[in-house]
């Protein structure tokens, strides 16, 4: 079986949506030290790194992420190659007529190829997904949305104080549950593959990180 890694490593100082805290990793007990184990201590936001969107993330009455069925985050997928700059709206047109067969009950990777300015400032200002294009998958049928880039909402820096998260809010009402900050779509690209990203079983969780990877059918 050969299988692609799609996530990032979990790191201290690792690119996020920056009102969240760091990302802590820290050794508890060290074998060097003296200590007969290895242990480390991780502090982490559900919302920093490779994580998924459970609808409770948007809608107070909506699932969580351990609530959600184990098959909702399995499935075939297939990469869209989207071709916009940064803080430009993905269109349904450009999904659409992606020449890429997007069928119901997919797992849609949308490339933007973001991942590449991950360490870089230009991760911040990214291309984020238009309120057309999600209710474009809504219609359609599509099970799971995966990005590799920061947020399907637009970047920070331009949304306006009344900013109401339309992209979160349209995909998360229809239950499609979104992947953020994922890398190295080009490996799978033309390609039908199954995705696997299980993600944390946090009790009552708005989100959890999670290590997705693919396997080529």
């Amino acid at each position: 079986m050969m299988l692609v890694d799609l996530s990032h490593e979990i790191y201290p100082g690792m690119p996020q949506v920056p009102i969240l805290p760091p990302v802590e990793v820290s050794c508890l007990f060290s074998i060097a030290e003296g200590k007969p184990l290895n242990i480390a201590r991780v502090v982490v936001a559900t919302h920093s790194g490779s994580h998924i969107d459970a609808p409770f993330h948007a809608f107070q009455d909506r699932p969580t992420i351990d609530q959600m069925p184990l098959d909702t985050f399995v499935g075939p997928g297939a990469v869209v190659p989207v071709q916009r700059r940064g803080g430009e709206a993905i269109k349904a047109s450009d999904l659409e007529n992606s020449g890429v067969r997007v069928e119901r009950g997919d797992i849609l990777l949308v490339q933007t190829g973001w991942d590449q300015h991950f360490t870089a400032d230009a991760y911040m200002s990214y291309p984020y997904l238009g309120e057309d294009a999600c209710r474009w998958m809504v219609e359609l049928g599509i099970k799971m949305v995966a990005l590799d880039c920061l947020s399907p909402d637009m970047p920070m820096s331009m949304r306006p104080p009344d900013f109401a998260y339309p992209a979160h809010r349209t995909l998360l009402r229809a239950d499609i549950p979104i992947i953020e900050n994922l890398r190295n779509f080009g490996a799978v690209e033309g390609t039908r593959f199954r995705v696997i990203a299980l993600p944390l079983r946090i009790r009552g969780g708005d989100g959890a990180q999670t290590r997705v990877v693919v396997e080529p059918l």
